[in-house]
């Protein structure tokens, strides 16, 4: 059965506060409150939330009454691959990678747990997005642009930054090239099979500070060299998450609409 990795262990430097916490929904829900139900609901059977030091009293309070909810705590913030290595400590099968400052939609997450349960067993995949769902009103976003093969396997990413609309729907980034609507962007929606697990321990092993920080797009790069496979399922889903201050309201909106 699969199990979601919720990383909620980010600095929120834009957002200004922890908006892992913020209460958005219409009885105060946290996104990671409708994720949890979202992946819950399609067929996870657990999750582990990764969290920074001072949010841990906080959390497990939260989460008390659910036992299927663990919560590991990232002491030092050095990536979102260190994260997802110190959750996969504690679980054993296919796991689903969220973040936690996210809301994917119900549809996007069915098909997460679909390919965890009915895709090939030796397949990651990735949830991809069209980029014009992702965006914010509140200014610019950097998204990791996806490259695919002919038979829809993920070739790499590359993260764009300063993306947005303007008032005619034209995307541009901060380089000033101009994206399509359509164009296929990962927002951390990830299936990973335990093939893959290893391979966090090993490049972490060998990683250095000079490095940065030890982030997924890594750890899927190395993995694709040594011919993992990650399939890519489109979803047409609109996006709602916390990137900018001003984004709260928005996503207050949308909820108050949608959920």
């Amino acid at each position: 059965m699969p199990t979601l990795l919720l990383l909620a262990g980010g600095k929120s430097t834009r957002f200004g506060r922890p908006k892992q916490l913020e209460p958005v929904g219409p009885n105060g829900e946290a996104l990671l409150d409708f994720t949890l139900r979202d992946a819950f609901h399609a067929g996870c059977t657990g999750a582990v939330i990764v969290v920074r030091p001072e949010h841990l009293l906080v959390f497990a309070d939260r989460f008390a009454a659910q036992p299927q909810v663990r919560i590991v705590v990232q002491a030092e913030a050095l990536g979102t691959a260190h994260a997802v290595m110190l959750a996969l400590a504690e679980v054993h099968g296919t796991v689903i990678i969220a973040n936690g400052d996210d809301l994917y939609g119900t549809g996007a997450m069915e098909q997460a747990v679909s390919h965890a349960f009915q895709g090939s067993p030796v397949q990651h995949a990735l949830v991809a997005f069209e980029l014009a769902n992702t965006l914010s009103p509140s200014g610019g976003v950097n998204r990791a642009v996806c490259a695919t093969d002919a038979d829809g396997l993920l070739l790499s990413t590359q993260e764009v930054t300063g993306l947005q609309a303007d008032a005619s729907g034209n995307i541009t980034s901060a380089d000033g090239r101009t994206w399509p609507a359509a164009t296929l962007v990962s927002m951390n929606l990830w299936v990973l099979r335990p093939a893959l697990f290893p391979l966090f321990r090993t490049l972490f092993a060998t990683h250095t500070a000079a490095n940065g920080e030890f982030g997924l797009p890594m750890v899927v790069s190395a993995a694709i060299a040594q011919h993992h496979h990650f399939a890519v399922l489109r979803t047409t889903e609109t996006w709602c998450g916390l990137t900018h201050p001003a984004d709260a309201g928005h996503v207050r909106q949308f909820l108050a609409k949608h959920r």
